[in-house]
């Protein structure tokens, strides 16, 4: 009996043993070196809550930058892609954290609306210019045109012109 106790208290210590040397290594998420030059590549395309609207979060110098730059290499460390990252931080905050919009939907539209007001302004400039240079002018016309004035209103002014001189 006491061999028997003596076997089944080595099978437990045993199982315990490596329930608590194998444990940690399971449950923890092993972590990923993250070089700072990462965490800036995926905070450049990030705008931090509260930075000026020319600011990434890689060069914003607000707390709330920090906190963002703080989670973007978190989730780097946990293994994350750029686009997961990223993802991840537009579920958390919303579209309005990147600093470019998506090209999808009808966020196309500041990607389009410039090169559409290039082409309309350059149709119109090119129409206008094609107007002008079309009008030449009537030189025929200038030579049928009478004076608006008489011989005796010329008359007239050369005796004025006489009298002041």
């Amino acid at each position: 009996m006491a061999a028997k106790i003596s076997k089944i208290f080595l099978y437990l210590s045993t199982v315990i043993w490596l329930a608590l040397v194998a444990l940690p290594k399971l449950t923890l998420a092993e972590k990923v070196a993250v070089t700072r030059q990462e965490v800036l590549d995926v905070a450049k395309e990030i705008h931090p809550p509260g930075c000026t609207d020319s600011r990434t979060a890689d060069y914003c110098q607000l707390a709330t930058a920090y906190d963002v730059r703080g989670e973007i290499r978190d989730l780097l460390e946990q293994g994350m892609s750029k686009t997961q990252v990223i993802d991840q931080l537009v579920q958390k905050y919303g579209e309005r954290i990147l600093a470019a919009p998506t090209k999808e939907g009808f966020n196309l539209v500041p990607w389009i609306l410039p090169a559409i007001a290039i082409l309309i302004g350059s149709i119109l400039v090119a129409f206008i210019i094609h107007r002008w240079a079309k009008k030449k002018p009537n030189h025929e016309e200038d030579q049928n045109l009478q004076p608006s004035y008489t011989e005796e209103d010329e008359l007239k002014v050369n005796e004025e012109l006489k009298n002041w001189l």
